[in-house]
């Protein structure tokens, strides 16, 4: 953990699979904006957002990862020491959905003991082409011990509060001594820019 007289930061990561709109969620995030017309990710792209959580001031300093399986290993790399996930998956993509092991696995192994994941449902506005139902993954993530929202970064809906359930989620391990928090890495120095090219499952 890294932290000036106010605010604490923890690096988390956002992950899934290639199309499920991870950038496009923290980009809704941050600026409230949303781009029909956005890009995959190459690599890893580095974003800062701040809150209050538990009467806390906190940063979440977000690492979005590219979900294409050719930059898979590049995205992996940045898992290691988060204390922190929001895993992604499309609501109107099985194929996401079903992918979800996949990316749990990856977090186990790399992310930082008892790190803090959070499940959401993206693209809730698309109700005519949903693949997924709400019972279906509410088994899945009480399954895997997750908090569940279903945002849309189209029109904002679950979007903050996502976060939001993150950073708490976050702060109360921390409280409760259950998490590791190792020292982020810093704006300056490791990243100039916002892009970046080429562990445990738990409930918040």
């Amino acid at each position: 953990m890294s932290a000036d007289s106010t605010t604490n930061s923890f690096k988390v990561v956002v992950v899934g699979s290639s199309g499920v709109g991870k950038t496009a969620v923290v980009r809704q995030l941050i600026d409230g904006k949303f781009n029909e017309e956005g890009q995959p990710t190459i690599g890893v792209e580095f974003k800062t957002y701040s809150l209050t959580a538990d009467g806390d001031n906190i940063k979440l300093q977000i690492w979005d990862t590219a979900g294409q399986e050719r930059f898979r290993s590049v995205s992996k790399a940045y898992f290691r020491n988060a204390v922190g996930a929001i895993l992604v998956y499309d609501i109107t993509s099985r194929a996401s959905f079903e992918e979800l092991n996949t990316w749990l696995n990856d977090l186990n192994a790399l992310a930082a003991p008892n790190a803090c994941i959070v499940l959401i449902g993206n693209k809730s506005d698309l109700t005519d082409d949903r693949q997924i139902d709400e019972a279906e993954a509410d088994a899945f993530a009480q399954r895997y011990g997750l908090t569940r929202i279903e945002t849309s970064a189209k029109d904002g809906t679950g979007v903050k509060e996502a976060f939001a359930r993150l950073g708490e989620g976050i702060i109360r391990k921390e409280k409760e001594g259950k998490l590791v928090t190792p020292k982020p890495a810093s704006e300056a120095g490791a990243l100039n820019t916002n892009t970046v090219s080429p562990k445990k499952q738990s409930c918040c």
